[in-house]
């Protein structure tokens, strides 16, 4: 994998287990301190960090290929991503050492990393130009 692309995943990845600590005290202050709850989040955290970085290294071998290669090959990871994933939350349901929805919410943690990467790059691109002007005075961003 490429420096690039392993520090983006990284950055994701260190992201999500931050909404992992966000959601452990969410669920903790309306539930309680149960450790179903601490093995759920941990447990949906590091199967959607697993899940980007096999994103990433599926992209990352498909750019040396040909186009239909590459099509292939990332129509093949999709399923195998996809099987896991369901796996992982037949797991969830079925353990109840495992809280169900503590581990499922992290599934989404990636995407929402992915999103608030993007806002943050195009707060600061846009303020580093001087070209944003703030209703409110500079102390929003």
């Amino acid at each position: 994998m490429k420096n690039s692309v392993y520090k983006d995943a990284l950055l994701v990845s260190g992201i999500v287990f931050l909404l992992g600590i966000i959601e452990f005290i969410a669920f903790t202050a309306f539930l309680s301190l149960r450790s179903d709850i601490i093995v759920g989040t941990l447990y949906g955290c590091t199967f959607a960090c697993a899940n980007f970085f096999y994103l990433a290294y599926s992209v990352q071998k498909s750019v040396n290929r040909s186009e239909k290669r590459a099509q292939m090959h990332m129509a093949g990871s999709y399923n195998v991503r996809l099987l896991l994933t369901a796996a992982m939350v037949i797991v969830a349901a079925r353990f109840k050492a495992i809280h169900f929805w503590a581990a499922i919410i992290p599934l989404l943690f990636p995407r929402l990393a992915v999103h608030l990467i993007n806002l943050f790059n195009f707060i600061s691109s846009h303020k580093n130009k001087g070209s944003w002007n703030y209703p409110y005075g500079s102390y929003w961003f």
